[in-house]
């Protein structure tokens, strides 16, 4: 079944008003960070030389079903601890905060709100990436 715009928007309505807006954000953002992770595991090859460990590491560790499902359950619990984490720098810029604390969705229109928030999530990826390189 398709959804028209407006049943969409209904369902994101819905579900702002039972979860905030801060709910919404940390599952859209756990759900991009999800999607995003896979695409570049999906895209790696087994080329040792790839430019994903993930893809070489989890090759050589995931063999069945149920190991695919556990590490897809994993990876979508780090998602998730990780979106926390942005909503929560997100939340804390002056700029971004009435977004929150108003709920002002409108907000989300404004083209340099919109850069502002593209600009939080690279500066987190790239944070998250400094530390995994560094074993924390």
């Amino acid at each position: 079944m398709l959804l028209n715009d407006t049943k969409i928007q209904n369902n994101i309505d819905e579900f702002v008003e039972t979860h905030g807006i801060e709910g919404f954000f940390r599952v859209y953002f756990r759900e991009y960070l999800f999607q995003l992770l896979n695409e570049e595991i999906e895209a790696a090859t087994n080329d040792p030389e790839s430019d994903s460990a993930l893809q070489l590491h989890f090759s050589q560790n995931v063999n069945t079903d149920q190991e695919l499902e556990e590490f897809e359950e994993q990876l979508r619990d780090q998602c998730a601890s990780r979106a926390d984490e942005l909503v929560e720098k997100i939340q804390d810029q002056p700029e971004l905060a009435p977004i929150f604390e108003d709920a002002n969705v409108e907000l989300l229109e404004h083209e340099d709100v919109e850069e502002m928030i593209r600009d939080t999530m690279h500066e987190m990826i790239e944070a998250w990436e400094d530390e995994d390189f560094e074993g924390n």
